[in-house]
């Protein structure tokens, strides 16, 4: 059983969301956006806690939600037999409701259209039988002898009467094959015991309990010895009710009998223990013990939970579905904790026959590059309602690769994707070398301060998959800036047609193409800022650079081409290299503020509005 689908509506920031999920799901976010909610919301949802009057969504103006509602998919599979009698096909829907007096609790399912025919039968009594049968089919009742043949009859006839799909109400104790919800938060990280306790419990409940097949359905239930025993816990408490019944006909003869149902759950048996360790002064608590000792055994529990989990996974062992939610677990740990926290959870949730899924949320740079990048959900808060974002590669099998095999290559990071705010697409070293510069220059800022990102294409393979990937996802955070005469050249991955192919609108094609100089990024710049920064570094052995030598090559096919030629005829024997990268740096660092061409800072001015640093 794995949940595939969350929808909630007015519990605290979560007005009204929808969250799909992965064996392994990465929640990332500011502080506050809702991430600890959602995790409450599964808590209250998967377990017994009721919501209290502060969890109603609530307006600034002080108007509050009436009903907090919660409904979770489930995918089904093998050793799920119970909750199959309650789903459509392999999905069971799941809905809670909760006002500040009620909860209620309905199931997606198909009934009879018939609402006589959804009923236990064999709770009705003889008289409602035979009157129901007769209504339906008169001729039957002949071959029906007693109330079971009668219930049996009914129960086919229901089966394969008009059947509708709507929610259906069940009782509040439905629900006990449900996964279980299992909280790790701060406290765990820093008291290792907490997290020993929880995987113990699943070693407790290994040998407790056993599936066994029951009228075709396989059934979780505690092994025979504890069957023994509460059934001897169950038949001493009736005793005592009967007895009770004395006391209150005393009261109220017209009390004729009472009944009471008691809820057994062994899996609670397992609750505390106090662990103790010698550090060579004797066995002390380890909750008396320093940071240091606590982190290590912190680290040292992450492996033992790993390895515990995964043999229980390769015995097939009877557990119940558990969903694993983590609170922020990098909190006070260093990189390799947390590098091996990931590792952890990742392969246990990822092992085969694993009854485990997992809710990570992260603020560590480290989880979340880590994690495939379909698997992580952004949330945010706008106007105090909290927003879910996630990538979309609408079943694209080229952008899902691209995301899990050739990202790093453009330095694509799952951080970078989610968390900047603008991404400047550019297809030439001198760009990359010299915007960054020039951008300080003007702001006093670099652009990574600012959360804008320049990334260069040129020479990447998967540049088509990418700009679908932004044209879905980042389309309204995306500019591009090229050469003019990057459309007539063969080379050129940024072109007008190349974006339109990846899905960029009219409108972005018009406002966010952005073009520079004649032909190429150095030729924006005035014949003068160019002499001076060649005088500064590559000087001629024979007399000063001047804005006439470098006039006499803008009648040139490729400008670049020209100047490098020109500088390599008159340099010296100290002079440097020349290369175009490494002139846009040193163009950029010796041109005055007034000399950066008007492209740049239309570039500039669009990059920071978009950022929201204009």
């Amino acid at each position: 059983m794995q949940l595939m689908k969350l929808e909630a509506r007015g519990f605290r920031s979560l007005k009204q969301i929808q969250v799909d999920f992965k064996p392994l799901t990465v929640l990332i976010g500011e502080n506050d956006s809702g991430k600890s909610s959602l995790l409450d919301l599964l808590d209250i949802a998967l377990g017994v806690k009721k919501p209290d009057d502060n969890d109603f969504y609530q307006t600034d103006v002080g108007e509050v939600a009436e009903i907090i509602e919660v409904i979770l998919e489930f995918q089904l599979g093998e050793g799920d037999d119970i909750a199959r009698t309650y789903a459509i096909g392999d999905r069971l829907r799941v809905r809670k409701c909760y006002t500040r007096t009620t909860s209620e609790t309905f199931y997606w399912g198909r009934r009879p259209q018939d609402k006589r025919l959804a009923q236990d039968f064999r709770k009705m009594k003889a008289g409602e039988q035979i009157e129901l049968i007769q209504e339906l089919d008169a001729s039957a009742l002949d071959q029906l002898r007693n109330a079971d043949q009668r219930a049996e009859w009914l129960q086919q006839y229901a089966e394969s009467a008009p059947q509708i799909e709507e929610w259906i109400q069940v009782s509040g104790r439905w629900g006990d094959f449900l996964s279980r919800f299992e909280r790790y938060s701060a406290m765990d990280y820093s008291a290792p015991e907490n997290m020993i306790l929880k995987t113990l419990r699943q070693v407790y409940e290994q040998v407790i309990y056993e599936e066994i097949e029951q009228d075709g359905i396989t059934v979780r239930q505690p092994v025979e010895s504890l069957r023994q025993i509460e059934a001897e816990v169950r038949a001493r408490i009736q005793r005592k009710v009967e007895e009770l019944l004395d006391f209150i006909r005393r009261y109220n003869k017209r009390i004729k009998r009472i009944a009471f149902d008691p809820a057994i759950d062994f899996a609670n048996g397992l609750r505390a223990g106090e662990f103790q360790i010698d550090d060579g002064r004797g066995l002390h608590y380890l909750s008396k013990t320093g940071d240091g000792t606590k982190r290590r055994m912190f680290t040292a529990t992450l492996d033992w939970d790993r390895e515990v989990s995964l043999e229980q996974a390769a015995e097939g062992a009877s557990l119940p579905a558990i969903i694993r939610g983590y609170d922020e677990p990098d909190a006070n740990l260093h990189y390799e904790a947390q590098r091996a926290m990931y590792q952890a959870i990742s392969d246990i949730v990822h092992a085969e026959n694993s009854r485990i899924q997992a809710i990570l949320c992260t603020h560590s740079l480290t989880m979340i590059d880590r994690a495939p990048a379909q698997n992580i959900r952004l949330l945010h808060l706008c106007n105090g309602c909290t927003e879910v974002e996630q990538l979309e590669t609408d079943g694209d099998p080229e952008v899902e690769r691209f995301l899990i095999e050739l990202a790093q290559e453009l330095g694509i990071t799952n951080s970078l994707i989610f968390y900047e705010r603008c991404f400047v697409l550019i297809e030439g070293d001198t760009e990359e070398n010299a915007l960054p510069l020039l951008y300080r220059r003007l702001y006093g800022r670099s652009l990574l301060e600012d959360g804008i990102r320049i990334i260069n294409v040129r020479g990447n393979g998967a540049i088509k998959e990418f700009l679908r990937l932004l044209s879905r996802n980042r389309q309204e955070l995306t500019i591009v800036f090229v050469d003019r005469d990057s459309e007539n050249t063969q080379e050129a991955r940024l072109t007008e047609a190349a974006l339109r192919e990846a899905g960029f609108r009219d409108e972005f094609i018009t406002e966010r193409l952005l073009y520079i100089g004649e032909k190429e990024f150095e030729d924006a710049f005035s014949d003068t800022a160019i002499a001076n920064c060649l005088q500064t570094i590559w000087p001629r052995t024979d007399r000063c650079w001047t804005a006439e030598d470098i006039a006499t090559l803008r009648e040139e096919s490729k400008f670049s081409k020209a100047l490098e030629r020109l500088t390599f005829e008159h340099a010296g024997p100290w002079t440097p290299k020349w290369s175009k990268p490494e002139f846009g740096q040193q163009l950029a660092r010796c041109c005055s503020d007034s000399e950066i061409p008007d492209e740049i800072h239309k570039l500039f001015e669009v990059t920071r509005t978009v950022a929201g640093r204009g």
